[in-house]
């Protein structure tokens, strides 16, 4: 796994005060479940390399129990055999399946992280409903008011993701329209906006070409080197590559709500130089 970044407690001490719950709330909430994707997808990949000797094992035992010929023993043994050639596979080429599953699993979170922060802004700023974008929205009254107050803003939520088009964006402007019109955009460091744009665009193809690289693909990341209708194989470096694009992403944005409550969460220039020290009080820890 990639080191953790050091969102994992967004701010403590006397600045971390003047964020909201509902917001350092959030980003932990959603820094965790970050955290458990990833450790869940490397504790698989241990026990996918495990079941390489198991046939052996089951051999072994079945022949101390002098149960080797039974049936029950035969199919058990096939089996392990079968598993183990396909965990083999899976080894050598770097997990390439499970890899492609976190993925599709890791753009999920980064939507649902997004959305899920401008529903609690609508929800806890009054200021958020006199956004321009947000009165443009035709709502139909009789769905809105049956809906729970939580309810409510993420049905806006949605309305507002088809109004601007933002799921047929590309990247991470993909969630930049949707913070944009409540001031929240910001500047993503260099590089990490590349790699936010490769995770989606792989993801893409892993959801909906069955893995198979297409012309797009292959356009749009030149650097992937693939040739079209090749397996898009994600190894582990791609992963945790994407995974810190991510966090990345989480720790500015954080770092931009910090801005819009006065808060400066940036680290101090000797934090900066020297990571070891313990955070200040207006640093992010």
């Amino acid at each position: 796994m990639p080191a953790k970044r050091k969102v994992a407690s967004p701010p403590a001490g006397a600045h971390a005060r003047k964020l909201p719950g509902w917001i350092t709330d959030h980003f932990k909430e959603s820094l965790n479940s970050l955290e458990l994707l990833m450790q869940i997808t490397d504790i698989s990949a241990r026990g996918i390399g495990v079941l390489r000797g198991m046939p052996k094992i089951v051999k072994v035992l079945a022949d101390v129990e002098g149960k080797s010929d039974q049936p029950n023993s035969v199919k058990q043994l096939e089996r392990a055999q079968k598993e183990a050639e396909l965990a083999s596979t899976e080894v050598e080429k770097d997990f390439p399946v499970l890899h492609g599953f976190a993925v599709v699993a890791l753009w999920s979170w980064m939507e649902h992280f997004v959305k899920g922060f401008v529903a609690l802004w609508l929800t806890h700023r009054r200021d958020a409903l006199d956004v321009q974008a947000v009165q443009k929205l035709r709502v139909r009254l009789g769905e809105y008011l049956q809906l729970q107050k939580a309810e409510q803003a993420q049905f806006l939520v949605e309305l507002l993701e088809q109004e601007l088009a933002s799921p047929l964006k590309r990247g991470a402007s993909r969630f930049e329209s949707l913070l944009q019109p409540f001031e929240l955009s910001f500047q993503l460091p260099d590089g990490c906006g590349q790699t936010l744009f490769e995770l989606q665009q792989v993801r893409n193809v892993i959801a909906h070409r069955n893995g198979q690289a297409d012309r797009r693909l292959r356009s749009d990341c030149p650097w992937l080197k693939l040739k079209i209708n090749q397996p898009v194989l994600v190894s582990r470096k791609m992963l945790h590559a994407y995974s810190e694009a991510a966090s990345e992403f989480l720790l500015y944005f954080l770092y931009r709500v910090g801005d819009v409550y006065s808060v400066d969460l940036r680290p101090t220039e000797q934090e900066a130089l020297n990571p070891s020290l313990p955070p200040t009080a207006s640093g992010c820890g």
